[in-house]
């Protein structure tokens, strides 16, 4: 059997109360997240499938200016909000980094679709190779008792 991701339907997202929709223009921008000494940069680009769009063949993460590597140590005298500056402004202009200008899914994604390809070359079905053949045996006991095409 398989699972089918599926975008929140309106009629869901209508029947949430408010508190679960402040901060909605985030959830589709590529913004850096910043708390105090720690950012980290939210990617819905690159998981677009789960908000119902045309996944393309993602390019490495964004992860400019070496953020991992700033430390507050011994910087009493650094001022942080230039050395942030970029990143703050393209916080409070998240609205311009949407996402949602990508195409909807339709329908299932094809097998032999170009995402699909790059994405079975990229990931690991199977932590373990040896339960690669387990898998595939039950697969097939499925699919002959259950008529699965």
């Amino acid at each position: 059997m398989q699972f089918v991701w599926e975008p929140y339907l309106t009629n869901v997202m209508s029947a949430l109360p408010p508190i679960c929709l402040v901060g909605s223009v985030a959830w589709c921008t590529v913004v850096p997240l910043i708390c105090f000494q720690v950012i980290e940069w939210h990617q819905p680009d690159r998981v677009l499938r789960q908000f119902g769009m045309q996944q393309p063949i993602s390019s490495s993460p964004s992860q400019p200016f070496n953020i991992h590597d700033i430390s507050l140590r011994e910087k009493h005298e650094e001022n942080w909000g230039q050395l942030l500056g970029p990143m703050i402004n393209q916080w409070n202009n998240r609205a311009d980094f949407r996402v949602d200008a990508y195409p909807r899914q339709e329908g299932l994604l094809s097998f032999n679709s170009n995402y699909m390809v790059w994405y079975r070359r990229k990931t690991k079905m199977f932590v373990d190779p040896k339960n690669e053949n387990m898998a595939t045996l039950v697969f097939f006991i499925f699919s002959v008792i259950f008529n699965f095409k």
